[in-house]
């Protein structure tokens, strides 16, 4: 039988809010033992580094130009392959519980992209005592911690499973909303952080420091928190006797800059509006995120892996994975043989700007109505620099020397000395562009700038008077 999934994903969670990346402070033991287990992929980025457009990516395995999610507030395309829906053709048996963030419920078969089973958390308020659109059903209330009652949902699905298919594979993706502000809300018993012992990132404007450390203290506690309930997953595969046959993915959406740059939320109306910004830019803070997975029999033990990679090649590689061919149309490549242990594989038409490299970017304005946020941009990040450039020229080009700059504060690209890499860098990201079909400049654009992709709006009483673009 086919190899089970168990897809997990945090919303927000940085790269280096784990301990098993080198982080001393924050404890994630759960995810640190299922390191040592598998595989931690360090380079790992989100293409899209926003909650919609990563969503989309994952579903699709294409770029928002091509799935229609350019940024929030949109739904993905109903003509193209998805993820469970090539899965579900192929024996699987699907599900997603939590932040769905594609659409409005209730959500009939149509509206699940191919899953048989969606719990979809309704967005709003805090992160105690949720409410889900079960399928057509819905909104159901329940009590608790968010995180914990997904769990609760997670554990009843694989019970299920094995109950009702149990000569079928699943397909279990689970997607919890922390560490994504309000950061204050988890559980007690996982407060266990001091503001004052907490590590503050050099990029962090001194005059934000202490409110920065109380929001990683806090931020933590949903990390410590949400380790927890991976283990109360991890435990139910033991239960069931389905560890061994299963791949276990742990990632995030995005990252969080958490005052890294002076960068703070959306509603932190102390700041310019150009600067509430928790997430898309090209920074680390913003693109970088963990990715640790466990394949038994596959998966050397212990093992980590340098090869680029990023949410585009989720696709791809989890069919392969899975041992399912993939439909026509993916932008990303199948990198499960690195999983495996192998070289990445060498596809310039999946890779055109080069495998050691990722492409970033960021569509539109980040919500439809944020005029002046981050921008318009494109990126390309390599082992040593983040090149990015705007549309308008709004923020930049930055040009970022990593290996002497790992904190991207000095913006080498008006220096002279940096001209090689600049014209090197510009011309990998041209390759990316022309290799993936962005049109980024040369697209058509409505009235506010955005790409016209012929975008549909999730809730389309919300936008009526918007347009598309």
């Amino acid at each position: 039988m086919p190899p089970n999934l168990l897809f997990v994903f945090s919303d927000q969670q940085r790269y280096s809010a784990l301990g098993s990346n080198g982080n001393p402070v924050v404890q994630t033991p759960v995810l640190d033992r299922m390191a040592s287990d598998g595989m931690v992929c360090d380079n790992f980025f989100s293409n899209h580094p926003l909650c919609s457009p990563y969503r989309a990516i994952l579903l699709t395995g294409r770029y928002g130009w091509r799935n229609g999610v350019i940024d929030n507030e949109y739904e993905p395309r109903r003509d193209i392959p998805t993820l469970p829906g090539r899965l579900s053709e192929n024996g699987y048996h699907t599900g997603h519980i939590g932040t769905w963030h594609l659409g409005v419920g209730p959500y009939p078969e149509e509206d699940r992209y191919g899953l048989d089973y969606l719990a979809a958390l309704r967005l709003g308020g805090g992160y105690f005592d949720p409410s889900y659109f079960e399928n057509e059903a819905g909104p159901k209330g329940y009590e608790g911690w968010g995180p914990e009652v997904e769990t609760d949902l997670a554990i009843r699905f694989l019970d299920q499973h094995v109950d009702d298919h149990p000569d079928d594979p699943f397909a279990l993706f689970v997607s919890w909303r922390p560490p994504h502000w309000p950061y204050p809300q988890y559980p007690e018993q996982y407060g266990i952080y001091d503001p004052a012992t907490v590590d503050l990132p050099g990029n962090v404007p001194e005059q934000m420091a202490d409110f920065a450390r109380r929001e990683i203290a806090d931020y933590y506690g949903c990390c410590t928190g949400l380790d927890a309930q991976m283990g109360r997953l991890l435990d139910a595969l033991d239960r069931l006797g389905v560890a061994e046959d299963t791949i276990v993915c742990y990632t995030s959406d995005h990252g969080d800059h958490l005052s890294s740059h002076g960068y703070g939320k959306p509603n932190d109306s102390w700041l310019h509006h150009s600067m509430r910004a928790s997430k898309s830019t090209p920074y680390e803070e913003s693109a970088h995120v963990p990715f640790v997975i466990r394949w038994p029999g596959h998966i050397s033990p212990g093992t980590r892996s340098n090869a680029f990679m990023g949410a585009i090649d989720l696709v791809p590689s989890l069919l392969g994975a899975c041992g399912v061919s993939q439909p026509e149309g993916l932008q990303g490549r199948d990198v499960s043989s690195v999983w495996r242990g192998e070289p990445p594989p060498e596809d310039p038409e999946q890779a055109p700007g080069g495998s050691t490299s990722a492409y970033l970017m960021n569509m539109a304005n980040g919500w439809p109505n944020r005029y002046g946020w981050v921008g318009r941009w494109r990126a390309v990040r390599t082992e040593r620099y983040t090149y990015s450039r705007w549309y308008d020229n709004e923020r930049g080009p930055w040009l970022f020397d990593r290996q002497e700059d790992p904190l991207e504060m000095d913006n080498l690209f008006d220096s002279v000395e940096a001209r090689p890499v600049v014209e090197e860098m510009e011309a990998r990201l041209h390759r990316w562009m022309e290799g993936t079909g962005d049109p980024f400049e040369y697209g058509r654009r409505g009235s506010r700038g955005f790409i016209d992709v012929r975008q549909r709006w999730a809730d389309p009483e919300k936008w009526k008077d918007w347009g598309t673009a």
